[in-house]
């Protein structure tokens, strides 16, 4: 380890890149699928906090005031792209998907060096409700939705989607803050509060049906989900606007503490991704874009929700083979990332699950300290 505040982390021939969030699970994912490919790169971070432990498998990882700190953290990520001669910013958290398109916009210069497109597009992948006015407007399969609503509406909504619905922070993520609701008086606090999008439930409702009932007889169980199989579609649009690939998966929760992801071979996923990818493409939006998608009981597929940004998935997608992170920083740069695949070697199916991890004390004491911390090569 080493804290001097020399630029020190690798050479000027290296593709040196920025993860922002890096302490984050996509930031972990992307550190991951490098594991092994590093040769030739340096890889630098930024992170609020400074005891999260794969923080200190980066090169280089600085302290910086949250996103929400807007000029304050525009002057530091400034600073750090100059010092480091940064290549490319990789956001990690959807607060830095928009914060980098608006930065694109009024500092055009950068732009060729942040891994998003133009802040309108950016606007829309992270605001639920502007996600499903857009894919009204391209003719794609959103799951119904609503916000606010009159009395009249919000009745027409649940005659038409009846129970369960689902209700979600229009700019959340992760689902946190995500709720099944199941009575008229829930749908009306919800659909009252400003922040709130309600969607139809696009699982089987029995499900929910039956686990009501079971709370009711035996009590509220400790450990549960009532998510089903997902669709995840992840779309690489080249910066010409040019679509790179389309890579489809499935992933459920398999066990309490694990999530099992396989390759999707339907093709209706693969059309949902393509005609996303144009739509999105044609609107201005260049990098990675996540297209997260669920089967109805009637058998059709929707979307509900989009990211702008490699995702929770990334590394399960790269375990079963498919290479998102390397083509994307190679469309970017103009720099191969080798898909070096010892270790792991391509599987059929991967299982998630939570493992310890630990921080050395004395690195997090310096990082702290310095508000820089620097790998010893």
């Amino acid at each position: 380890m080493d804290t001097g505040k020399e630029n020190d982390a690798g050479t000027s021939a290296d593709l040196r890149l920025l993860v922002l969030a890096a302490g984050t699970g996509v930031g972990q994912n992307i550190l991951a699928t490098l594991a092994g490919r590093r040769h030739g790169l340096t890889l630098i971070a930024t992170s609020s906090v400074v005891n999260e432990p794969s923080l200190f498998e980066f090169d280089v990882v600085y302290r910086v005031p949250p996103t929400v700190e807007g000029d304050a953290f525009e002057g530091t990520l400034l600073d750090i792209m100059d010092r480091e001669r940064v290549d490319l910013v990789i956001p990690c958290r959807d607060d830095d998907v928009v914060f980098l398109a608006a930065l694109g916009e009024r500092r055009p210069e950068l732009a060729h060096r942040l891994l998003c497109g133009s802040v309108e597009p950016a606007r829309v992948i992270c605001d639920k409700w502007l996600s499903a006015e857009f894919c009204t407007r391209h003719e794609l399969p959103f799951a119904a939705s609503i916000i606010g609503g009159s009395v009249a509406e919000r009745a027409a909504f649940v005659a038409r989607h009846g129970f369960p619905l689902v209700a979600k922070p229009r700019r959340g993520y992760a689902s946190l803050d995500v709720y099944l609701i199941w009575n008229e008086g829930q749908l009306q606090r919800t659909l009252d509060q400003d922040e709130y999008i309600v969607q139809q439930f696009l699982g089987d409702p029995q499900v929910v049906t039956d686990y009501l009932a079971a709370m009711e007889a035996r009590g509220i169980p400790l450990c549960y989900t009532l998510q089903g199989t997902k669709h995840s579609i992840q779309v690489l649009i080249a910066p010409d606007g040019s679509i790179a690939h389309v890579i489809c998966t499935l992933t459920r929760q398999d066990r309490r503490r694990s999530k099992w992801a396989g390759p999707d071979t339907d093709s209706a996923a693969r059309e949902i991704g393509a005609k996303c990818a144009h739509a999105f493409a044609q609107a201005g939006w260049r990098g990675p874009l996540n297209i997260q998608c669920q089967r109805a009981p009637d058998g059709g597929l929707f979307i509900h929700e989009f990211n702008g940004r490699f995702t929770g998935g990334t590394l399960s997608r790269w375990l079963v083979g498919f290479d998102e992170v390397g083509p994307t920083f190679e469309r970017f740069t103009g720099r191969p990332i080798p898909a070096d695949r010892t270790p792991p070697p391509e599987a059929v199916e991967t299982f998630d699950c939570v493992v310890g991890r630990v921080a050395d004390p004395v690195d997090v004491a310096l990082f702290e300290r310095d508000r820089v911390w620097r790998r010893r090569r």
